[in-house]
């Protein structure tokens, strides 16, 4: 008996992120449109034009509280009512806030968008509010504050935004605000704030799925034609860096420790972002980098260490991070710092080229789903971008050399970045500062 012969690889085809189309409200409000024949489970996201800029500085987390209690119930059907009738289309709904926009999104088969899509409406446009609903979100507000000061990995994630950025700006405080903003805001404010800042202006509706015959544009115009727009300025910031410095916040103690070397960035928008992006690719975004290669595979200090990015609307950030154990942590941040010093050991182009092929060969897996596709044409949208971004991003991505990543993370990255612990008091003669009390939140 023969064996079977082992079928060939062949070239990877051609992809492109599916196209979209276009409509625009006489509201204002964009809509994009992606067919995508099979995907039966429609995915719709609103990405209001909602920055946290316009929160009250005392009131911060406000849009937070706002839209984790929309899917609560609505002037129209209040209470259970709402999820009662929602869950009967057989629809799942929900929502959250960035530094750029709040995004309510709702996933529901097709053969109940068309009873689902007027209720989704309603939670963005009508909700109910009511003061107990909001009362119970700011206490699990409140809860998940303790939570994230309970857990190393979580209060380091949290503190490094303001340890990139001036406390002058929102980017630097947490998305949902603080114990102290959140007891100066009642029910009453967070109606205000949605009635006031909930607008189809410089908003834009995402909708992707097999519509099966459904005219789903119509069904965009029927549910939100009519919404008018509210009267209010939109402030998209520019933040600017934060004076490096190291910090260690005292946990007594810890046998490990959670270190993060942060700095500012770029924006997608910017032509450097591609070689920036396979830059950190190569650094810490592969269980090949050379930052989990040497940390973790052959000195054994860490489970994983990583490095990501995050991208505003103007600037960002990028962060390395990773659970380290204590004492191990002063040799820890040297070696990753040297790491970083790329300007001593460029990128080789067998480094880039895997990173490339990462990035870009990947990305059919990432926006295989309706839900995939609609998540990244809602962050793009958040920032500014269109849809075509993707498929641009992919070509420049792909024409990045080993200089051109070298060149321009050297550009970028300082000498001198933001170094975080979150452990043992004991280390501080290790690191060359003085342990500081856990911060309030």
């Amino acid at each position: 008996m023969s064996s079977p012969h082992r079928p060939r690889l062949g070239r990877q085809p051609a992809w492109s992120f599916p196209v979209a189309t276009e409509h625009t409200m006489d509201n204002g409000l964009r809509v994009w449109v992606f067919d995508l024949p099979g995907q039966y489970v429609i995915s719709a996201t609103m990405a209001l034009d909602l920055p946290l800029t316009a929160e009250p500085t005392d009131h911060e987390g406000i849009a937070n509280i706002a839209a984790h209690t929309l899917d609560e119930g609505t002037r129209s059907l209040p209470g259970a009512s709402y999820t009662e009738t929602l869950e009967n289309t057989g629809a799942v709904i929900g929502a959250g806030v960035t530094q750029l926009a709040t995004h309510v999104s709702i996933d529901v088969p097709v053969t109940g968008l068309s009873d689902a899509f007027p209720l989704f409406a309603d939670a963005v446009r009508t909700p109910a509010l009511a003061d107990d609903d909001v009362l119970r979100h700011i206490g699990l507000r409140r809860a998940e504050i303790q939570q994230v000061m309970a857990n190393s990995a979580q209060l380091a994630a949290a503190l490094v935004p303001g340890a990139v950025f001036d406390d002058r700006f929102r980017v630097s405080r947490a998305t949902g605000g603080t114990t102290a903003t959140l007891g100066a805001f009642g029910a009453d404010d967070v109606r205000a704030f949605q009635s006031a800042h909930y607008s189809p202006a410089g908003s834009t509706l995402v909708v992707a799925g097999d519509f099966a015959g459904l005219d789903s544009i119509a069904l965009a115009e029927s549910a939100f034609g009519d919404w008018a727009e509210a009267d209010n300025t939109r402030f998209h910031e520019e933040p600017a860096g934060a004076a490096p410095r190291r910090r260690l916040i005292s946990r007594p103690g810890a046998v490990q420790a959670d270190i993060r070397i942060a700095a500012p960035a770029v924006d997608r928008a910017d032509p450097r972002w591609p070689a920036f992006q396979v830059a950190c690719s190569v650094l810490g975004g592969t269980f090949q980098s050379r930052l989990n290669t040497e940390l973790r595979e052959r000195r054994g200090f860490t489970y994983g260490v990583y490095m990501s990015t995050t991208q505003l609307r103007r600037g960002g950030y990028a962060v390395v991070g990773g659970s380290f154990r204590t004492d191990v942590v002063a040799e820890s941040v040297a070696e990753a710092l040297r790491l970083l010093d790329v300007a001593s050991k460029p990128f080789t182009t067998a480094e880039v080229r895997r990173a490339v092929n990462f990035l870009t060969r990947t990305a059919p897996l990432r926006y295989a789903t309706a839900s995939g596709v609609s998540q990244q044409a809602v962050i793009l949208a958040s920032m500014g971008l269109d849809w075509r971004h993707v498929d641009e991003s992919t070509a420049l991505l792909a024409a990045v050399t080993a200089d051109d990543a070298t060149a321009v993370f050297t550009e970028i990255w300082p000498s001198d970045p933001a170094v975080l612990v979150v452990g043992d008091p004991a280390l501080a003669d290790g690191l060359g500062v003085e342990a500081e009390p856990m911060p309030d939140l």
